[in-house]
């Protein structure tokens, strides 16, 4: 490739500017286009609320029957996103776009670091676009809106600087990581781990910021969490198979520590060993030479194999968007130690290997038109629905406090207010003003109705 396209003509970098320009455009199109169409699911109703109740002081989560928003997760990185809605921007396209631009700005540390450790700016160029193809993501990017996913340039960009050995711009971007959601605090406390037995220099201020990360997740885990966690709380529903009450976090490290072969060994499964598969086999197996980074996805891949809801552990499922930065910078680490005398020839091979792999498994499981054989990409999740006008002015008719029932897609529209319920899943059984059904205007107080869900 280099032969047909030298520097002089056009930079690597360029090409990769240009291909995050043209994401970070596609997917806010995508985006805001699902949004716009009823597709979107219970989880932007989800945000929508909680950054609506940051701006107006009101911090419960009726949706899901949570006295305090920081019942789920500790997500901080919203607070900015309350104070913007606050000004009046629109809560929903405001998410959406942002995190269609972080994504797409997120194989930039990639390619910093591929070109620090194999010193060819067209191969770096290669493994920053595997960033992109590598299904997760764009699912993610897809998937309404995760704070997680938002941490994706700000991981790789901590691993980028911790690799460099910058520690103040690694502090930077591992803080902003850190406020995207609290289980990253056990991802980064390994990965610096892993750095305090190699580099015995910095042993000591590694171990201890491990410590210091360890602490912050265990005492949100343990004595804050629980007594904010919602009535209809996601751990029942991830961990309700484990034969025990798991009702939080606090409930689950308990069992692990008085119980751990019970949960070792039910989890050496085909079904388990397939997942692991499916996040390697397109990068070739890679990560697991550079195991002080790869030791970052640990913590995600032990919540994904005891969860026992559906579909989490798949490399199609948002629940994996974590530990997509420690795989790939992982990988360039690990290309970066082929310095035998044979290395740069191999790595070549393999940059292109990776490519056609992570190409392929797009193809299979990615969120984007050449996801030609993925269930997570449909045309049909991106246009109108026949009801689409009647819906919409009957959104439009919706008084601006009044509390509503309706099915994920067109809630996401009216969720920036003081109560959302969308039954049957999500139902407290109280009344409601409005109930918006598909067929009937919006009723006061009227027996709630059921939409179509649109979802993937």
């Amino acid at each position: 490739m280099r032969r047909f396209l030298p520097d002089r003509l056009i930079h690597p970098s360029l090409l990769l500017w240009l291909s995050c320009l043209a994401y970070a455009l596609g997917y806010a199109w995508l985006s805001l286009a699902r949004f716009q169409t009823f597709h979107g699911q219970i989880d932007l109703s989800y945000y929508v609320r909680i950054v609506w109740g940051l701006s107006q002081g009101q911090y419960d989560v009726p949706l899901v029957q949570s006295p305090h928003l920081i019942g789920l997760h500790l997500e901080p990185i919203l607070l900015p996103f309350a104070g913007l809605a606050r000004l009046g921007v629109p809560i929903a396209p405001l998410l959406l776009v942002t995190q269609a631009v972080c994504v797409a700005l997120w194989p930039l540390p990639i390619y910093r670091l591929a070109c620090r450790h194999l010193g060819c700016s067209w191969r770096a160029l290669g493994l920053a676009l595997c960033g992109f193809l590598y299904p997760t993501v764009t699912v993610a990017t897809l998937h309404d809106v995760h704070p997680v996913t938002m941490a994706l340039p700000l991981l790789a960009a901590w691993l980028d600087a911790l690799d460099e050995g910058n520690l103040r711009r690694a502090l930077l971007w591992g803080l902003l990581a850190l406020l995207c959601r609290e289980d990253i605090a056990l991802q980064q406390a390994l990965v610096l781990w892993a750095l305090a037995v190699t580099q015995p220099q910095r042993r000591w201020m590694f171990a201890g910021l491990g410590l210091l990360l360890l602490a912050y997740f265990g005492v949100y885990i343990v004595a804050i969490q629980p007594r904010f966690l919602p009535k209809l709380g996601s751990y029942g529903l991830h961990f309700a198979s484990e034969g025990a009450k798991v009702s939080s976090g606090r409930d689950l490290l308990w069992l692990l520590v008085r119980h751990p072969l019970r949960f070792v060994l039910p989890l050496v499964t085909w079904d388990r060993a397939g997942y692991l598969l499916s996040l390697l086999w397109p990068l070739v197996g890679l990560p697991l030479l550079g195991w002080r980074v790869a030791v970052g996805t640990l913590p995600i891949v032990g919540i994904n194999f005891l969860s026992s809801f559906p579909r989490v552990r798949s490399i199609e499922s948002h629940y994996s968007t974590a530990l997509v930065p420690f795989l790939l910078m992982a990988t360039v680490i690990a290309l970066g130690k082929l310095r035998t005398e044979r290395g740069p020839r191999l790595q070549t091979p393999l940059t292109m290997a990776m490519l056609l792999g992570c190409l392929l498994s797009h193809v299979l499981h990615g969120g984007s038109p050449l996801a030609r054989r993925s269930s997570r990409y449909s045309h049909e999740l991106f246009v109108r629905t026949p009801d689409h006008d009647s819906l919409t002015a009957r959104i439009a008719s919706v008084p601006s406090q009044a509390s509503v029932a309706a099915r994920p897609g067109p809630l996401a529209h009216l969720a920036d207010r003081p109560r959302v319920i969308s039954p049957p899943e999500y139902d407290d059984g109280q009344p409601v003003d409005v109930v918006l059904t598909p067929d009937a205007a919006p009723q006061g107080r009227a027996r709630i109705g059921n939409l179509p869900l649109h979802s993937q």
